[in-house]
């Protein structure tokens, strides 16, 4: 049976090619790129209704942008801020953008409320009835009769105990200042404007986040030259900088990767042919990659490109096998080329891909979805060398020595002789290097490493935090009760263990759907506090008429508030009057429960809180935490999967060379690890779950060169075949240095990280590899 049909596979490669054409046409006509951060994270492992109410709490935010415009007085500030909203709104960005506050739903809102004024109290009034009832109207005497009480007079003929306008002020948690129409927040010797953008989806597209970047940043220059000060903050900003920052980064590595990879081929092989290969298995990997990823997902992230530019380095590494590796022996063949590196390349696709289930594994999507973007890349690059090199290269007849291979030769006879030389004192200093290392490495697991933004950024984000009681996006309480009312009791129970938190300035502020609307019990409640206190006639007499109220407006008060006594205002009647925000905490109820979130402002104490959870129906969410503990259990996890992977390697290569060989073998990438490891720890680098994925790719790579290096010295014939391979190896090194080492110029911390790890590991895996069969080779010299 004839196996080797070079231009049957050759054809069956072009089919797939053809098929390659056609998924792009059809890619291209979609939106098929993410930008988002929280893409890339999961859903926390927790219960449903927890990862509902997360998802609840963050679309929030996740569209909205905060700006604050500083002026001299509130009048220049609005004007200021007036300006930046109409460049805002030109630019198509924004559905919405708030900065004079809507009257007319304020208005609306305080009608459709009015009518229940005497079962709506707020906290206060409500503590108030409770001790002194006559100190309440008192204390309204004294407003009336103040400079302020102007403000409140136009409310007395119809709210004449100001009860509903006590209510109606307690909705504004804020407690934030008007003027001129807008929300002013004054800040020493500064006043600044509220201005609030909502984006019409989560998920801009690239060119948009482009245009908000640069909006924002001609904002900021705008307003500095009309003497004021612009702040920005926002999720929508951060993404935008991280898609920045990614574009930048996938043109430096891709071409850093491209131009690297063409200069080391054309320098060693001085023919166009190989360097053409070469890049053509590059590119049907990354095309295949991307193609065939976007058939299992319906995005893919930015940040897979980021990875995937670095690929380049990886890919090409089969065609550098078969052309130095294959063409070094005597009388070549393609198809003689091809049966001796076929061997290696297909153990080395094998632990690739091992490498990348490991990544497959993480409950993190952005993982997976680079592991799948890697893998396939790979797949598609290793099929390119073995059914269409084979056919290209029929008749070409290559120089054996290329213009490197006397340098690879000098090299590999030269470096592992040395190192035997002075093994006693390497092996001594090798050793403290690793342990020395080894006890400096800190495990971190904070999620925030993911994303990284610029000083500007978050430095005006702490400071729009600071003036306005902003709550953390991801610290909030959950709460349930089996029905309506055991949820009101449920919620006021967990207000009432944080009002003493405020008070101790552990919390600055809290805000629940139960602070603003009281049950029908509490209604009935509240009515007869009032109906005790307050109406009492004799004491609401003598209080109107000291205000100037005539007997037919004290008559009809009595009569107004005695027909309202069997009214209820219900929840629903309630939300639809209620502000957005407030609508957003109730989570709504069902055949289980009902559900609201509590969001808090102002954390100064974050210890208290989490012991809030063991009252009834309270649930503490902190998403950041809860994904770093997930970070920290999944980090524990694949480092049982790394010892998993490398024991099966160690087992194959032990059943296929024997004990020796194959603990020689393994020697290399075990080593290579825990060089990549002690690196990190010397240089203060982070060490995450992300460092341990890429020391499943240095051992992928270690184990190819150690393979190819035991394959060289087993060959017959003489030192030419390691000559070869070294240079072989040299090339894949260098150019894998070039594809993932790059990596380690990435602004962000935990991708810099990442190309640290495979950069220490991939040059010491070069390093250790020559040393495979090193002895076996002086003994035939």
């Amino acid at each position: 049976m004839r196996v080797y049909r070079p231009k049957l596979y050759a054809a069956l490669w072009l089919l797939g090619m053809l098929a390659l054409a056609w998924l792009t046409l059809q890619n291209l006509r979609r939106d098929w790129l993410e930008t988002g951060f929280l893409a890339l994270l999961p859903q926390a492992e927790q219960r449903p209704e927890v990862a509902n109410a997360i998802e609840r709490h963050n679309q929030a935010v996740n569209r909205k942008v905060v700006w604050l415009a500083g002026a001299a007085n509130a009048g220049q500030a609005v004007t200021l801020a007036e300006t930046v909203k109409t460049r805002l709104a030109a630019s198509g960005l924004f559905a919405e953008l708030t900065l004079q506050i809507p009257q007319q739903q304020y208005r609306q809102s305080y009608q459709q409320l009015f009518s229940y004024r005497y079962q709506l109290l707020d906290a206060k009034t409500r503590q108030a009835l409770q001790h002194d009832p006559e100190r309440l109207l008192r204390d309204n005497l004294e407003t009336l009769y103040s400079p302020l009480g102007q403000l409140q007079a136009a409310n007395l003929e119809h709210d004449p105990l100001l009860l509903f306008s006590r209510y109606f002020a307690a909705q504004n948690p804020l407690q934030l200042n008007i003027e001129h129409g807008a929300v002013v927040v004054p800040d020493g010797q500064m006043v600044r404007a509220l201005l609030v953008g909502e984006l019409p989806d989560r998920d801009l597209k690239l060119d948009k986040l482009e245009l908000l970047l640069s909006l924002n940043q001609s904002l900021q220059n705008q307003v500095r030259q009309q003497g004021g000060e612009l702040l920005a903050t926002g999720l929508p900003l951060f993404t935008a900088y991280g898609a920045h920052l990614a574009q930048h980064e996938i043109s430096t590595i891709g071409i850093g990767s491209t131009l690297g990879v063409v200069a080391l081929l054309s320098l060693t092989f001085r023919s166009p042919r190989p360097l053409l290969l070469c890049c053509l298995a590059v590119a049907v990997g990354l095309l295949a990659a991307w193609n065939l990823s976007l058939l299992l997902v319906p995005k893919l992230h930015i940040m897979t490109l980021v990875f995937g530019s670095s690929l380049i380095g990886v890919v090409v590494d089969y065609a550098l096998h078969f052309f130095c590796d294959g063409l070094g022996l005597p009388h070549w063949t393609p198809r003689r080329g091809l049966t001796y590196v076929l061997p290696g390349i297909a153990f080395g696709l094998l632990t690739s891909l091992l490498g990348y289930a490991g990544l497959g594994f993480s409950p993190f999507p952005g993982l997976r979805e680079m592991a799948l973007f890697s893998a396939l890349g790979l797949v598609a690059s290793w099929l390119t060398v073995v059914m269409l090199f084979p056919f290209l290269l029929a008749r070409f007849r290559p120089q054996h020595q290329f213009g490197m291979l006397s340098l690879a030769g000098y090299w590999q006879r030269s470096w592992p002789e040395r190192l035997h030389r002075y093994r006693r004192y390497l092996c001594a200093g090798f050793a403290l290097l690793l342990v020395g290392g080894l006890s400096q490495l800190r495990a971190q697991d904070d999620v925030r490493l993911l994303q990284t933004a610029p000083t500007e950024i978050t430095a005006a984000d702490a400071e729009i935090r600071r003036l306005l009681p902003i709550g953390r996006d991801n610290q909030f309480f959950l709460v349930s009760g089996a029905d309506l009312a055991d949820w009101y009791r449920n919620e006021r129970g967990l207000l009432d263990a944080l009002a003493p938190l405020t008070a101790q300035a552990k919390l600055k502020q809290f805000d629940g759907v139960s602070s603003h609307w009281p049950d029908p019990t509490q209604q009935r409640a509240d009515y007869q506090l009032l109906k005790t206190g307050v109406y009492r006639p004799d004491l609401l007499q003598r209080y109107m008429l000291n205000l100037g109220f005539e007997q037919t407006a004290i008559d009809s008060e009595l009569q107004n508030f005695a027909a309202a006594e069997s009214k209820t205002l219900s929840l629903d009647d309630w939300l639809a009057s209620a502000n957005p925000n407030l609508r957003q905490q109730w989570l709504g109820c069902n055949a289980e429960a009902c559900r609201s979130i509590v969001v808090l402002a102002g954390i100064a104490d974050l210890a208290p809180l989490p012991a809030l959870a063991a009252l009834p129906g309270v649930v503490w969410v902190d998403h950041v935490s809860q994904l770093s503990d997930l970070f920290q259990r999944y980090r524990q996890r694949v480092t049982v999967l790394l010892v998993g992977v490398c024991s099966l390697i160690m087992g194959i290569l032990i059943y296929r060379l024997g004990w020796r060989d194959g603990v020689h073998v393994m020697s290399v990438p075990l080593l290579a690890m825990l060089t990549a490891l002690a690196t990190l720890g010397w240089f203060g680098e982070l060490f995450t779950l992300f460092n341990l994925f890429a020391l499943l790719l240095v051992l992928e790579v270690a184990v190819d060169y150690a393979v190819f290096f035991h394959m060289a010295a087993a060959s017959a014939g003489t030192v030419d075949k390691r000559d070869t391979t070294t240079l072989a190896v040299a090339l894949s090194a260098f150019t894998t240095l070039l594809g993932y080492g790059l990596l380690a110029s990435s602004s962000t911390a935990i991708v810099h990280a990442f190309g640290v790890t495979l950069a220490a590991g991939v040059g010491s895996a070069f390093l250790l590899a020559p040393l495979i069969g090193f002895n076996a080779n002086k003994s035939k010299q």
